[in-house]
């Protein structure tokens, strides 16, 4: 195999190993964003269910001032009725004061359902706040993981990126190209080995995609420092061990 070749499988396992370190951070830090998702989900939920509390704290509020007021009035009829001289006037404040008391008891009665349905929110938010504050606790925790998972690899990936520039500062330039374009295409699996499935025939396959490779390539691959592509799925092809030195033509 080539000396570029060679290089370009070196650098292969330095950038597989940093494509799996970088893989994991952003794998902790999913699960963040779907924390952080997640509690913007119930913190909406539980502004919405606090505005319902208050509109309904309001009506209460509004429904009991208005049975003070009924009240209020009862008491000056009641007052009235000590005063009336005739068994009309009588009669008149009697069924003023029924219709007083029936109409506080609608209002009551309302004021009770507000009351109850007040309660089932204050619940629901409870329940909801409780949830927040769990899913604020797994964020703190999942942060501080990050952290320490990212000072723990720290010194592995100094010295992974470090091999790293070496490696693109002493293959050519197209070479390094070629492997950087292949490499984002691919997860960081920018070669793909020649295989020969069948050992008693000359067929040749690109590992990375399991499409043919012609012999051309194969023999240009065994007998020229360049870098073939496979022109399935773009991976930088070299030779599997165990491929015969020169396939038959």
């Amino acid at each position: 195999m080539s000396a570029t070749l060679d290089a370009l499988q070196a650098l292969q396992q330095v950038t597989l190993k940093l494509t799996a370190l970088r893989s994991k951070i952003e794998r902790k830090q999913r699960s963040v964003q779907s924390h952080d998702r997640r509690q913007t989900v119930h913190e909406a939920e539980q502004a919405a269910k606090h505005e319902a509390i208050m509109q309904r704290q309001s009506a209460v509020d509004q429904l009991e001032l208005e049975i003070k007021a009924y009240e209020a009035q009862t008491i000056q009829l009641r007052e009235s009725l000590n005063k009336t001289k005739t068994n009309k006037e009588y009669a008149g404040i009697l069924e003023a004061m029924n219709t007083e008391k029936a109409d506080t008891a609608k209002i009551e009665a309302v004021m009770l359902d507000v009351m109850k349905e007040m309660e089932t929110f204050k619940a629901t938010e409870d329940v909801l706040i409780a949830e927040r504050d769990k899913l604020s606790d797994q964020i703190a925790k999942s942060d501080a993981a990050i952290v320490a998972f990212d000072e723990q690899v720290h010194d592995d990936r100094e010295r992974l990126e470090a091999e790293r520039r070496v490696f693109a500062e002493n293959l050519p330039p197209s070479a390094m190209a070629a492997f950087t374009r292949a490499a984002q295409r691919h997860d960081g699996e920018a070669m793909g080995a020649v295989v020969k499935p069948r050992p008693r025939e000359d067929e040749y396959w690109c590992a990375g995609c399991n499409m043919k490779v012609t012999l051309e390539v194969v023999n240009s691959l065994q007998t020229r420092d360049e870098v073939q592509m496979c022109g399935s799925c773009g991976r930088i092809l070299c030779l599997e061990n165990g491929i015969p030195s020169r396939p038959r033509a």
